[in-house]
């Protein structure tokens, strides 16, 4: 729901809790067969990108989630990646064709720490860049950046700013 001003408000859609677990199984068992075992999806990790309604389209939700895609084991190969998921004969399932690493997901971060906002297009996220000095395993400069989705359903970054780092 939008209300309209000058500026643009919209409420984030309110996910039932029995969809936000259908999600999040759906994903978990995604993320398993195409990465190494061992990735977990939790129920609070599922984000409704677009609410769906009798007669039209089913809800179309995302979730990020972390894992090693070529199974090489060690610091810093595990990374963020984007499953979409909508309901289907009876049951929540993910469309890779819509889901990375079949599109694109252009994070400028090897995992996103934060989910800021999001809506049917966009994902404002925050997550960690490598400094000069930073070890493989520990990227240490703090971003906010934006992911948009193309018209070929690919995440392109359009947005990225660096936040300060808190005293140390």
């Amino acid at each position: 729901m939008c209300l309209a001003t000058p500026v643009t408000v919209c409420a984030e859609p309110v996910v039932p809790d029995a969809a936000r677990a259908g999600v999040a199984s759906a994903v978990q068992r995604y993320a398993n067969a195409i990465a190494c075992s061992g990735v977990k999806v939790m129920p609070a990790d599922v984000m409704m990108l677009s609410a769906g309604y009798e007669g039209a389209f089913a809800a179309r939700y995302a979730v990020l989630w972390v894992g090693d895609m070529r199974c090489f084991g060690g610091s810093g190969t595990e990374q963020t990646q984007l499953a979409i998921a909508t309901f289907n004969t009876g049951q929540y399932v993910v469309q890779p064709e819509l889901s990375s690493p079949v599109v694109a997901f252009e994070s400028p971060v090897r995992v996103v720490t934060r989910i800021i906002s999001h809506n049917a297009r966009n994902l404002v996220l925050e997550g960690r860049e490598y400094g000069p000095e930073d070890p493989q395993s520990t990227p240490s400069v703090p971003v906010r950046f934006i992911l948009r989705l193309d018209g070929t359903g690919n995440w392109k970054l359009v947005d990225k700013v660096f936040l300060h780092r808190a005293a140390e």
